[in-house]
């Protein structure tokens, strides 16, 4: 050790020494300030003592102090979930038990109602007597207690208002301040139990009162003014616990009372549009205070938030039908939207803006809804405030509000697509009909969009196939779209849907092209199932048409445009083969020989719907379709030497016999000389054609 560190740690022991005594000295002291002192003084004598003790060549840091880690809070598990509600909902039977029990003595005459009350009011007081005394020994369970207050409370209210409005045996004034005082013993339970449940029942059953107070015929602004005095008692309980599935369940039976209250009062809408809306803003209010921004489940509370929303604007406009000027009221709640999507942008919560602002968007629509403006205008704004609906929803990611919001907008479009038709072509109801498809093709192109992560419910949509099958709604859709204007302006006496028909084709033709990314998985195998479908309906079977032949004629010659154009891509391995190579190299065989019979078939069908619409001679029909039967089984067995397909060269085998059978057996009774000559040379020279390839491919 050197001299100047042996020098050191004298200084060092010395100053400790020091600080000892000065220690001894302070130790006899209570203020504050010293106690501070001495903190900082024994500091100092432990950094003294650890370079004391170092060496002179050490050069090890010290450890940092351990970070206490945070005790989680252990997760109840299934069965303890179970057991903790097993009390409650044995507590509702037992009640309901009881209650029976009461009717049925009082049925058979052995009590009278006065009894009845008595006994009930009796059992009401028993269970929370017992309650409190289990509570204070310590000899039930929490839930077990729990479930007998609320047994209590349930027994009390409904005892007062069967007393009062069935059975007419306590005056109603008696009835309201028993049923009041219930009210209160069930908000304090609430507020010192701490149950989110037990709140539940309480906010749901205290919401009964209402329909006495109504039959009892007190006014309906004495009745609005009880439901928010106790809608905004329940906040206290619910804010101070946290309980959020209270504050939506509250305010949903809040929102029907003050409704079922207004359509009993025809006279106070206005008043009662006012307490709707109050109750809508002390929700919110609490909803904020609650709202946290970290929470996994914060998606389904803006879900639900969007959702409270979108069902006070319902009930909003059945109130104020009959109001004159019902357009301020709306209009007042857009207000109210927007002070909510403006605190949810000063606290940066872009789920919570959007869904605000969204709903504003939609009141405000509503209340030009509501105007004086034209009908025709209202056709446009229905479907698009539905679909903004949905759009906000896919934004948000928000499970409860997406189905909420699909099922309002399909059942938009549903009856938009039932009123309005396409005539005149240039108008406003034409544009009601078609906007639904831009809407749709927006939608699902925004649900396709990537995502880092999926949560649980887009897990699930996306193993049941919603998204794939929203594709083939946004297809099926535009093809009814063509499908009116096909009944309008094209049908003719057959009614049949060419021009869908076509598009038909088309898409399918199209969705081969498109990888299945960006269409689903789905759509193709639902447009190939319909286009086999009217490829054997349409192209086979010769229609009666009048007037419009040329377009029959015209989706024939598609079809097999479209079946040709399949079987070349697939035989010189395509761009549809590629996209499909995986399927496609087991099914080669089958799938062209079925696209080789289906060829044949229309072809066949083309053939004759030109004789049937005398576009050409019968007799010649007879002979071309015979030349197709010939020159398909000479392809079929060409492509099978050429390719090695042994289904394809059974095929091609045979529909040879077939056309043998035909040539001999129909056609030579049924043609003249001249077409009878001409026939046998076409095809004795397909068949030496033939014959010649097929030797020359065996020699190879």
């Amino acid at each position: 050790m050197s001299l100047e560190m042996e020098q050191r740690i004298a200084k060092l022991e010395k100053e400790m020494m020091d600080l000892r005594q000065e220690l001894d000295v302070l130790k006899q002291q209570h203020s504050t300030g010293q106690s501070t002192a001495i903190n900082a003084r024994k500091t100092i004598i432990k950094q003294s003592s650890s370079l004391a003790e170092q060496k002179p060549n050490s050069t090890s840091k010290p450890n940092p102090r351990p970070i206490p880690e945070k005790k989680k809070q252990p997760q109840q598990s299934l069965e303890e979930r179970i057991m903790w509600a097993l009390p409650k909902i044995f507590m509702v039977i037992l009640v309901m038990g009881v209650l029976w029990g009461l009717k049925l003595v009082s049925d058979y005459g052995y009590l009278s109602n006065e009894v009845k009350i008595i006994l009930a009011y009796a059992l009401s007081i028993f269970l929370a007597v017992l309650a409190n005394v289990l509570e204070h020994r310590k000899k039930g369970s929490p839930a077990i207690t729990i479930s007998l207050y609320g047994g209590a409370f349930i027994v009390g209210i409904l005892t007062t208002a069967a007393s009062a409005i069935l059975y007419e045996i306590i005056g109603l004034t008696l009835a309201l301040i028993i049923a009041i005082i219930y009210i209160g013993y069930g908000i304090a339970i609430c507020y010192l139990k701490k149950n989110e449940i037990l709140t539940v029942f309480v906010a749901f059953t205290s919401l009964l009162l209402p329909y006495l107070l109504e039959y009892m015929d007190f006014s309906a602004v004495i009745i609005l003014i009880y439901v928010l005095a106790l809608f905004t008692m329940l906040q206290f309980v619910i804010y101070q616990h946290k309980q959020k599935l209270a504050l939506y369940i509250a305010t949903f039976f809040s929102m029907v009372a003050v409704s079922i209250i207004a359509f009993m009062n025809t006279d106070n809408r206005a008043i009662m549009a006012f307490g709707l809306m109050a109750v809508l803003a002390i929700c919110y209010t609490s909803w904020c205070r609650l709202f946290n921004i970290e929470s996994k489940w914060k998606h389904i509370h803006v879900g639900l938030q969007f959702s409270l929303g979108v069902f006070s604007l319902l009930l909003l406009n059945l109130m104020i039908r009959p109001i004159e000027y019902s357009e301020v009221l709306l209009f007042v709640l857009v207000i109210l939207f927007a002070t909510l999507a403006g605190y949810g942008y000063r606290q940066k919560w872009q789920e919570a803006f959007d869904s605000a602002i969204t709903l504003a968007f939609i009141t405000l629509c509503n209340t030009l809804l509501v105007m004086n403006i034209p009908e025709k205008v209202e056709d446009l704004l229905l479907p698009f405030i539905a679909f903004t609906g949905v759009i906000m929803s896919l934004r948000l990611r928000a499970s409860l509000m997406k189905v909420i919001s699909s099922v309002i907008f399909a059942i938009t479009i549903i009856i938009n697509f039932m009123i309005h038709e396409p005539v005149p072509f240039f108008s406003i109801n034409h544009a009601s009909l078609f906007m639904p498809v831009i809407y749709l093709l927006l939608i699902y192109l925004y649900a396709m969009r990537p995502k880092e992560s999926l949560s649980v419910f887009e897990k699930l949509m996306k193993d049941l196939y919603v998204v794939d099958f929203l594709a083939v709604i946004t297809t099926g859709y535009f093809l009814a779209y063509i499908s009116k204007l096909d009944a309008v302006y094209f049908a003719g006496v057959s009614n049949s849907q060419h021009m869908m028909s076509i598009m038909l084709a088309v898409l399918f033709a199209a969705s081969l092209l498109v990888p299945a990314k960006y269409k689903g998985r789905a759509l193709t195998p639902v447009l190939g199932a319909f286009f086999l479908l009217f490829a054997l309906s349409i192209g086979i079977l010769p229609a009666e048409m009048q007037g419009i032949e040329w377009l029959h004629l015209l989706t024939r010659i598609i079809y097999i445009g479209v079946l040709v154009a399949l079987l070349i891509d697939v035989l010189m391995k395509g761009r549809i083969y590629q996209i499909y190579q995986q399927q496609m190299e087991k099914y080669v065989d089958p799938t062209v020989s079925a696209g080789i019979v289906l060829t044949m078939l229309s072809i066949w069908g083309f053939v004759h719907q030109l004789a049937y619409n005398n576009l050409l001679d019968w007799k010649l029909s007879i002979a071309l379709s015979t030349i197709t039967l010939f020159v398909t089984a000479s392809i079929a067995l060409w492509l099978s030497t050429v390719r090695n397909l042994r289904t394809l060269r059974l095929t091609g085998f045979t529909i040879l016999v077939i056309a043998f059978i035909k040539l001999i057996f129909f056609d030579l009774s049924a043609l003249d000389l001249l077409i009878r000559a001409v026939l046998f040379i076409a095809i004795g020279g397909i068949g030496l054609l033939l014959s010649g390839r097929l030797l020359r491919k065996d020699k190879e």
